[in-house]
């Protein structure tokens, strides 16, 4: 008090003294603790005559107020999170392995040969609440805070908390598809009300008030981001590579635009990912689940509504796009895949990016860093737009990613043939005269995955569709545990309507197991439909052989027994003429 003159610290410091408040800066409060200050004022009383006080306190502003010392404290949670959850994911594992929680192999989808623990959500969850815990009880500013804010503090760790308990028990008991986008719209919708929303998005400088869609754009953002991880997750170390890198990027987006909890919560997942990525790199000894899966992308997606721009601010839409870009991209050509060739979105395959990039011989250690790479040239984007003031370094660093994939043929080529080859058709057909040409055909065929000449069977169907003078023919074949998938689709081009036609679904099988299904639909006609649909049956019984020999021909492809480079081929059917 003898050289500071009146001095009150609650609740935060505040010096009238003129030539101390000269030396400290405002924005200086916000990262001091009381305590220093403190120690400062003691010390300086050993010889003020020397060293007088204001040249001390001079130091400790240009120590304090440089902005970059700021990231320390992101850092430090990183680091507290890695080495709690290297602590913790072993533990975990062996709860996990006592109580049944892991991940059987099967024949259908599943890479794995072995049992494997599915902890990764507890453990991640775990570190995640003790760092930030930790972190609060340090930072005084924090704790402060979180107090302010203290609802939605309570909404994000209770909404955290629920998407673990839901992915858990879809780990453990298997909820069906709706089951779970239930329990995740209630999730997501609990957020919303505890204020987190989008209520505007900007663009290249325009601002776009979202108003009365600000609930139904924020219910959509947060189910993106969490089903868009959960589906990435489908190989060792892959889904943890991608959170860790997205979190880091919002740990930088957020402390550069001024959000210190919300920087310092991504940096704690992402450490977080990090230790747990220790033991969930190929061969992975834990996985993460959809548990884990759901709980990064509903941080991802959470934060990224905060980071992405200063408070009060509308949030620049290309950022958040940015860091979530490579997930987004798969997810979004799953639901083209599936919707175009008419499966369910829920509908399991082997169409997503990683599996391309198995087929293109990218396995293991390289698969995680292919794919890391471009999840950090598209986060890194994102950094880069908050440093630069520039939205165009986002949209260049999506368009090269994802057209790249694109242009190589390793992923989307197909999702982006079939949506343009359904576009023609309703272009044409929108164009045309309903009994112009009644005769007129239209037909698209697109190899989904695989290399086998499915062509030929296709063929045959077509020619059967002639033949009879169908309506409708379409064939879908969707074999995850061979890597094959094809679809094609013929039609006249006056369909009759729904009053005056029949349709059939007729599944494809062998050996038990579904391979596709067959879809015709034709002229109702006095008999005739039953007629066709025998001719139908005995040409199916026909083709049956021969799609069994392909299938063997794969499987012992896959067991190493034949070399991959011999084709085997279905035959046209002999019997088909005849009917």
């Amino acid at each position: 008090n003898q050289q500071l003159g009146t001095c009150s610290l609650i609740p935060k410091i505040s010096i009238v003294t003129p030539e101390i408040t000269h030396s400290f800066q405002p924005e200086m409060w916000l990262y001091c603790r009381p305590l220093v200050i403190i120690r400062a004022v003691r010390a300086s009383k050993v010889d003020s005559a020397a060293s007088p006080l204001p040249s001390y306190l001079d130091v400790h502003q240009r120590f304090l107020t440089l902005r970059w010392i700021r990231m320390v404290f992101p850092i430090v949670a990183l680091v507290v999170a890695l080495f709690i959850a290297i602590v913790i994911t072993p533990i975990a594992r062996r709860v996990a392995i006592r109580f049944d929680l892991v991940d059987h192999p099967d024949s259908h989808r599943k890479l794995h040969r072995q049992p494997i623990a599915l902890c990764g959500g507890i453990a991640v969850l775990m570190s995640l609440i003790l760092t930030v815990g930790l972190m609060l009880g340090i930072r005084d500013d924090f704790a402060q805070s979180s107090w302010t804010h203290l609802h939605e503090t309570i909404a994000l760790a209770v909404a955290s908390v629920a998407i673990v308990v839901l992915g858990v028990l879809d780990d453990s008991l298997g909820l069906r598809g709706r089951q779970k986008l239930a329990g995740q719209i209630l999730i997501c919708l609990s957020l919303i009300a505890f204020g987190f929303t989008i209520p505007e998005v900007s663009l290249f400088g325009w601002t776009i008030e979202l108003g009365v869609l600000m609930v139904p754009v924020t219910l959509g953002w947060l189910l993106l981001a969490i089903n868009s991880v959960n589906l990435i997750d489908g190989a060792d170390g892959l889904c943890s590579s991608v959170g860790w890198i997205a979190c880091a990027s919002l740990a930088s987006v957020g402390w550069m635009t001024g959000h210190g909890i919300e920087s310092m919560v991504a940096a704690s997942m992402a450490g977080g990912l990090l230790g747990f990525l220790y033991y969930n790199l190929p061969p992975a000894k834990v996985f993460l689940g959809d548990a884990g899966s759901m709980l990064v992308g509903l941080v991802v997606g959470v934060l990224s509504l905060r980071c992405s721009s200063p408070e009060g601010s509308a949030i620049p839409i290309l950022l958040p796009l940015a860091i979530l870009s490579i997930p987004f991209f798969d997810s979004m050509m799953a639901i083209v895949r599936r919707t175009l060739t008419g499966r369910s979105v829920f509908t399991v395959d082997r169409g997503h990016l990683h599996h391309n990039l198995m087929r293109l011989g990218i396995r293991n250690q390289w698969l995680v860093v292919v794919i890391s790479l471009l999840a950090g040239v598209t986060s890194g984007s994102a950094v880069l737009s908050i440093v630069y003031q520039s939205e165009w370094i986002s949209l260049g660093a999506i368009l090269v990613s994802l057209g790249t994939l694109v242009a190589t043929r390793a992923f989307g080529f197909a999702e982006f043939e079939l949506l343009g080859k359904r576009l023609s058709t309703f272009v044409k057909g929108s164009l045309s005269l309903k009994n112009g040409l009644p005769d007129l055909s239209r037909e698209h065929r697109v190899r989904l995955q695989g290399s086998r000449e499915w062509e030929i069977v296709w063929e045959t169907l077509v020619e059967f569709a002639e033949k009879h003078r169908l309506a409708k023919i379409a064939l879908d074949l969707n074999m995850p545990w061979l890597h094959e998938g094809f679809h094609a689709n013929w039609h006249i081009h006056a369909m009759p309507e729904f009053s005056e036609r029949w349709m059939a679904r007729l599944p494809i099988d062998s050996e038990g197991r579904i391979l596709g299904r067959i879809e015709v639909a034709g002229y109702h006609r006095q008999g005739n439909s039953y007629l066709i649909l025998a001719h139908l049956g005995d040409m199916l019984a026909d083709l049956r052989p021969q799609i069994e020999a392909v299938l063997h021909g794969l499987e012992r492809e896959r067991t190493g027994l034949i070399p991959p480079n011999v084709e085997i081929q279905p035959q046209k059917a002999s019997r088909f003429s005849n009917n």
